[in-house]
């Protein structure tokens, strides 16, 4: 997933683990490939090894949402929505949106299938 706010930053989220809509739980990621990533930064914040268990949040409803303390979580109408980066995934300390909401004004999704 690809997000620009509308102030231009453009940041996202990547993870193996599949999407259940109807889940209401935490997927877990054990190839510990899941990561979320600044491109306005250049920065990557990796899933925390001894998180795993809660790299993405599936349920109906939410928007986007990586990280057991919702580290990255885009709402459905993808202009509400928070970070708190560091409780699954590394923190750098960085803002992702560059501001407080996400306010998203472009977002690409895509599903990599290896064939």
């Amino acid at each position: 997933m690809i997000f620009q706010s509308q102030n231009g930053y453009i940041f996202g989220a990547y993870s193996p683990c599949q999407w259940q809509q109807n889940l209401r739980n935490y997927v877990q990621d054990d190839t510990l490939s899941s990561f979320l990533f600044s491109q306005t930064q250049d920065q990557i914040y990796p899933l925390i090894q001894d998180r795993k268990q809660y790299a993405i949040y599936c349920n109906s409803g939410y928007g986007p949402t990586f990280g057991g303390g919702h580290d990255l979580h885009i709402n459905a109408n993808f202009k509400d929505g928070h970070q708190s980066l560091g409780h699954t995934y590394e923190n750098k300390s960085s803002n992702l949106f560059g501001q407080d909401k996400p306010n998203i004004s472009e977002c690409e999704i895509f599903e990599l299938k290896f064939i």
